[in-house]
């Protein structure tokens, strides 16, 4: 019987792989700059993917390919997150500033919540007010939007 060898086939690109894997998840966690975690992530699943393709090819070690591949896909994962955060709040940013009295409003409404002379309620009671108030105006909102149709 011969032993079976293996080779170093993809080693080479499963450690391009896992550097730039490591280095999008340190990106990632950076919270005004992690969606730029997009690029290595993407290089880093390109290269472990070419990585595990050659090790299966050459009966290489896949285990440094599929590490890269985790580490990969989890930075993008984090930095699709954050793409989604900030274009959710720059939804709200241009609907604000389309009609600044909703941002008056919910101000207005804000301040009543916190600022009313009955300190004897609990928080509790306030949060729900000021939710039920909220949602007041966002259905005022709303006529408002269907009258203008």
């Amino acid at each position: 019987m011969e032993p079976i060898r293996t080779t170093t086939e993809g080693q080479v690109t499963g450690i391009i792989g896992i550097v730039l894997g490591i280095i999008a998840l340190i990106v990632a966690f950076i919270p005004c700059i992690g969606v730029v975690a997009f690029l290595p992530g993407g290089l880093a699943i390109i290269f472990s993917v070419i990585s595990i393709v050659q090790a299966s090819k050459g009966n290489g070690s896949k285990g440094l390919g599929i590490a890269a591949l985790i580490v990969s896909v989890l930075a993008t994962l984090l930095a699709a997150a954050w793409l989604l955060l900030f274009s959710g709040l720059s939804i709200i940013a241009n609907e604000s500033m389309k009609d600044p009295t909703t941002v008056k409003r919910i101000e207005q409404v804000i301040k009543e919540a916190f600022n009313d002379e009955e300190d004897d309620l609990p928080s509790k009671q306030r949060i729900d007010s000021l939710e039920n108030r909220l949602r007041a105006i966002e259905k005022e909102k709303d006529n408002e939007k269907k009258e203008k149709e």
